[in-house]
């Protein structure tokens, strides 16, 4: 019985072996097989955080996802949103704003404008 078991790990093992290096291959030639696994991920958060630390991890696909994420207007509103509603988020995004002359400017025209507003 031993002995099965071992073997029939054994087997496992060499067949996961010898698929997992065809699995790059499969998911760039086969796009039905790329959306099942894109849709087992996305569906699932134990897997999509994973995936999304991956993503945040590499540069190049951090700068697609920023890419991505902004480009779409719902998920921007939504990040926004968050952002708003978190002071030292605020303060960051300020913080990181004034050092642009050109968007300094900006800030400070439109805390005047809100002093002047305050004051009435």
């Amino acid at each position: 019985m031993k002995r099965i078991r071992a073997a029939a790990v054994v087997l496992g093992a060499g067949l996961m072996a010898g698929c997992a290096g065809d699995i790059p291959k499969m998911l760039a030639t086969h796009p039905d097989l790329q959306a099942r696994v894109m849709d087992t991920i996305s569906s699932n958060t134990s897997l999509a955080g994973p995936m999304i630390d991956k993503l945040i991890g590499s540069d190049s696909a951090r700068t697609l996802l920023h890419e991505k994420l902004m480009s779409n207007g719902d998920a921007t509103q939504a990040l926004m949103g968050k952002m708003a509603k978190n002071s030292t988020m605020v303060d960051g995004i300020r913080g990181l704003a004034v050092q642009d002359s050109v968007m300094k400017s900006h800030v400070m025209t439109l805390l005047k404008g809100m002093q002047m507003a305050g004051a009435k």
